[in-house]
């Protein structure tokens, strides 16, 4: 997966906030437990391009996201606890991370 497909998707979710669109912690975590997330974001989310991720992308995420929903205390470790996109960018961004680190 390319780091650019991760940028968009974190630029989308940043406009979403930006607009004033709110979800729940809840609603996000039940969303990417059922791995449904992706078609959550394209009802709920204007104008969002998710064509830059492929289905194995976002099997990807969706697994990857189940591992830090079941690992990370958003509130502690992500700077997040009010907007369940926010919850999601944080994701994201962690994602990136990740994948930016050098391999040893």
């Amino acid at each position: 997966m390319h780091l650019s497909s991760l940028t968009v998707l974190a630029f989308y979710l940043n406009g979403a906030v930006d607009a004033g669109k709110q979800t729940s912690f809840e609603e996000i975590y039940s969303q990417i437990e059922a791995g449904t997330i992706f078609e959550y974001l394209k009802r709920n989310v204007e104008r969002i391009d998710l064509s830059m991720l492929t289905a194995a992308d976002r099997k990807e995420l969706v697994e990857e996201w189940q591992r830090i929903a079941n690992a990370v205390d958003p509130r502690r470790k992500l700077a997040v606890e009010n907007n369940g996109y926010c919850l999601l960018l944080a994701y994201v961004i962690q994602g990136i991370q990740q994948r930016a680190e050098p391999k040893e």
